[in-house]
């Protein structure tokens, strides 16, 4: 069996961010998800405000559009 370990100039594939504290809320994986892909927005393109506050704008519309269809 061949395998294949991880080194510093491993390159990996984009990635969310997920608080461990996130993983013991009583909330749904949805939530969870949800949550981790606006942190990951505020990263890549949040917008400062007057007091060096990061924030994100997330339409509803968009919102639905990262959900997982309902079943």
């Amino acid at each position: 069996m061949e395998v294949e370990f991880m080194t510093v100039d491993t390159a990996l594939l984009p990635c969310m961010l997920l608080l461990r504290a996130m993983l013991q809320l009583p909330i749904s994986s949805t939530a969870k998800v949800m949550y981790a892909r606006m942190l990951d927005m505020i990263f890549l393109s949040g917008i400062e405000d007057a007091n060096g506050i990061l924030f994100i704008h997330f339409p509803i519309v968009e919102l639905r559009r990262h959900l997982p269809a309902a079943p």
